[in-house]
């Protein structure tokens, strides 16, 4: 039995095409040889395709993708445990205390302080309001310069007749720059 020649693989006789390969058998005689000088291939090889890689190519700059994706989440990693490590203070002032009205507000307006307004030109006008107990609690922003005009505010009614007053607290201007402070205000 014939061989295929680019296969090599058995084919019958009377068989004009290798069944594995679809090469032509007719233009093939065993006893025949290639002309000198010529060189003729019993095989061949599928062509590479354009841009497919083959076993010497890089599958491309996926490798350097991923290492880089690696290193940026560590450095976030390690960036997170640093900054927690080191506490970077709040830029906030929790500042409580209480706010009383001393004379002539606190008998000739018949005042209860109800309301303390931090005033700055850096962040408006900021305010607590001020409880039963006269006690009052806020979140200040801490001024890097500057400080605030402090004002306690107070409702009277007497008689049906409503009256809105003001007095500036003392101490004013205040600034803290304690993550919690403790101040007492009054006029």
């Amino acid at each position: 039995m014939p061989n295929c020649p680019a296969c090599g693989k058995e084919v019958q006789s009377t068989t004009t095409s290798c069944p594995a390969r679809g090469t032509s058998l007719k233009q093939t005689n065993s006893s025949s040889s290639p002309p000198s000088g010529m060189y003729s291939p019993n095989y061949s090889s599928p062509q590479q395709g354009y841009g497919m890689p083959t076993a010497s190519q890089p599958h491309s700059h996926r490798k350097y993708i991923i290492a880089i994706i690696i290193v940026a989440l560590i450095g976030l990693i390690v960036g997170g445990l640093l900054t927690s490590t080191f506490l970077i203070g709040p830029d906030v002032t929790d500042v409580t205390g209480t706010v009383t009205l001393q004379q002539p507000y606190s008998t000739q307006y018949n005042g209860i302080p109800n309301r303390l307004v931090f005033n700055s030109a850096l962040t408006g006008n900021l305010s607590a309001g001020v409880f039963q107990d006269k006690s009052y609690q806020i979140y200040l922003p801490i001024l890097s310069s500057g400080s605030y005009i402090v004002t306690i505010q107070w409702t009277n009614v007497t008689a049906g007749a409503v009256s809105f007053y003001t007095c500036t607290a003392n101490p004013s201007p205040f600034s803290s720059i304690d993550q919690n402070a403790t101040q007492n205000f009054s006029c």
